[in-house]
């Protein structure tokens, strides 16, 4: 009503006559409007000056009308079609949900990079001081006695370089004996410098706990930070430990390349126990990967890597694609640094005490040589030479336990007495040999002795110098020269080809290296590992009886070994004098046959004599 009302109100105003089906037309497409969307009031403007516009036509033109206004109305009903669509709650939706996914995809892409730049920035900052944690491990150490030596060991001086970025264009094995001292100089070599520019991690004989380890020195979280795991975006289950690892070196050598184009020199990785790494396939793998990421770096001079074994194995799977490796073989303490060692370690101990006698740290020095965790090990003990023959009295039980000899032995553990004789078989030379090391030691120090004292030296004087010509074999890792460079003796060892014909098993030599008692060098040459287990490898062969115990129990394998080799063939005797049928024709004729060689009976005499008889 109100808006016919208006339509008649504004058409008299104007005066105009006002045709009924417009009238109609306007009033139903109104209510249209009303019941749908409300409509603008621009809309109902525009719509009101069109039908004011439309000229007026008498009741011959009323056909020409009504067409005219079913045409704007059609019109106007598909423009408020559309507009009706853009105005709908749908459309508002889709375009809502659309730009939410256009912002999540730029938010996700500006992430993604802003995480990647993170990721490197990370790996960077794993070589700055004070981060690794080994460092400030070592420093609380305390109870530990340090002793520095004067002038330093040659070994450490050539760490320190390393370890400091100063020999670039190589990486590093670091090989020696168990406790000589290897770990230690390299981590004093990192808290000098407060570890800048040093990353170290332990490996160990799972190669994924090898490859975790790796990856937190390097402060690679692989991706277990990412926002996009929380969606499920970043699985990494499927993947493999190599994999992984392969993940870590590239992002790392990203890393590396901008540290340097920063820094100026390389940065240094340090993988420590490489000899615990698995002795198979998976193994091999693992190092090698390590190895060809080490060669690239060094040849770029962007990283120096440092392996650190006590076995030869990872130098014999290293050597194998090496072409810019150096090998460093730490060896033993000599004898004055030996008893510098003692000295300091006792002091830290009992402090209250009187310093040892020279006499003492001479018999602590013949059992314990220069290596330096027996050394610190034996400064503990308040009865320092009864400490000394308990460590011998250990080593041989031990040495017993894993390749004690059984003479009659069963036949089960014959595979373990083939090992246990072979290895005494070069443990028993090893022995040997020290013996004569000692007697021309004690021969060449006597000569000396002589000739200073008729150079008019005190007694003590010319026993003084002369035993500090030879070290009393206290180091089977080198070889000892005299001071005045007249008679060199003879390293107490055995090259790899002597030792494959003394023990004539050459695969247990492996074996005995990863158990500790003997040490292969880089020269492939075989020592006792350590001197005390030296001594108790001669304890054990200058047994009385001992050299006959070991050929009974190599006799007893051998018979077993050619009894188990041996078939025994049982025949049942035949008629026909012994005569064994093998082969008939198709008409049952003999083609072929055996005569077994035995008694008469076989042989056919008996019947024979019968017959000549008769």
């Amino acid at each position: 009503m109100l808006w016919t009302r208006h339509l008649v109100r504004s058409h008299a105003s104007t005066g105009r006559v006002l045709n009924p089906s417009f009238l109609s037309e306007s009033c139903s497409y109104y209510y249209t409007r009303r019941h749908t969307l409300p409509i603008s009031a621009r809309t109902y403007a525009q719509e009101a000056t069109t039908a004011r516009a439309k000229p007026s036509a008498g009741k011959h033109d009323e056909g020409k009308d009504g067409k005219d206004d079913e045409e704007s109305s059609s019109s106007s009903s598909k423009k408020g079609g559309f507009r009706g669509f853009f105005n709908s709650t749908g459309f508002e939706t889709a375009m809502g949900a659309s730009v939410g996914v256009m912002l999540l995809g730029c938010g996700s892409m500006a992430y993604m990079s802003w995480y990647k730049r993170r990721v490197i920035k990370k790996m960077i900052q794993a070589f700055d001081p004070d981060f690794d944690p080994v460092i400030y491990l070592a420093q609380q150490g305390g109870e530990v006695a340090k002793v520095h030596l004067s002038p330093e060991r040659t070994e450490y001086e050539v760490i320190k370089s390393i370890v400091s970025g100063d020999e670039a264009g190589h990486y590093y094995l670091i090989l020696g004996g168990k406790g000589t001292g290897k770990t230690t100089m390299v981590i004093d070599a990192m808290a000098e410098i407060n570890a800048d520019g040093c990353a170290y991690f332990d490996a160990h004989a799972d190669p994924a706990i090898t490859v975790d380890r790796f990856s937190e020195a390097v402060n690679f979280t692989q991706h277990r930070d990412y926002l996009g795991g929380l969606m499920g975006l970043s699985d990494l289950s499927g993947l493999t430990h190599f994999q992984m690892l392969e993940r870590c070196l590239h992002k790392l050598e990203n890393a590396l390349i901008k540290r340097k184009q920063r820094q100026g020199k390389p940065a240094v990785i340090v993988m420590n126990s490489a000899h615990l790494l698995p002795r198979d396939e998976d193994g091999e793998k693992l190092l090698t990967v390590f190895q060809q990421r080490a060669e690239k770096w060094a040849s770029a001079g962007v990283a120096t890597f440092v392996f650190i074994s006590q076995d030869y194995v990872v130098y014999d799977v290293l050597r194998r694609n090496s072409n810019r490796m150096d090998t460093l073989t730490v060896k033993d303490l000599g004898r004055d640094q030996a008893f510098e060692v003692l000295r300091g370690c006792r002091k830290h101990y009992f402090p209250r005490e009187p310093p040892l006698p020279d006499h003492v740290l001479e018999q602590v020095y013949k059992v314990a040589g220069g290596r330096v965790n027996l050394l610190n090990k034996l400064a503990r003990r308040h009865d320092i030479l009864q400490a000394s023959d308990r460590l011998v009295e250990d080593d041989m039980q031990w040495l017993l336990s894993k390749t004690g000899i059984i003479e009659d032995h069963d036949d089960d553990v014959m595979d373990e007495q083939k090992w246990a004789t072979c290895s005494w078989l070069l443990f028993s030379e090893l022995a040997r040999r020290h013996a004569a090391f000692e007697e021309a030691s004690e021969e060449l120090v006597n000569q000396a002795r002589e000739r200073r004292l008729k150079e008019g030296e005190t007694a003590q004087q010319a026993t003084e110098e002369a035993e500090s010509i030879v070290e009393a074999s206290a180091d089977p890792s080198r070889d000892v020269d005299t001071a005045e460079g007249e008679d060199i003796l003879p390293a107490v060892s055995l090259t790899w080809g002597e030792a494959r014909q003394v023990m004539t098993r050459p695969d247990y030599i492996l074996e005995l290296d990863r158990l500790n008692m003997i040490h292969i060098d880089r020269h492939h040459r075989i020592y006792a590992d350590n001197m005390a287990l030296l001594r108790a490898m001669r304890r054990v062969a200058e047994t009385e009886g001992f050299p006959e115990k070991l050929e009974s129990v190599m006799d007893r394998v051998s018979a077993i070994e050619s009894l188990g080799r041996t078939r025994e063939l049982v025949w049942k005797e035949q008629e026909d004098a012994g005569k064994f049928l093998v082969q008939k024709d198709a008409r049952g004729r003999e083609v072929s046959s055996f005569f077994f060689l035995g008694g008469d009976e076989r042989l056919g005499r008996e019947v024979e004599e019968q017959e000549e008889t008769s």
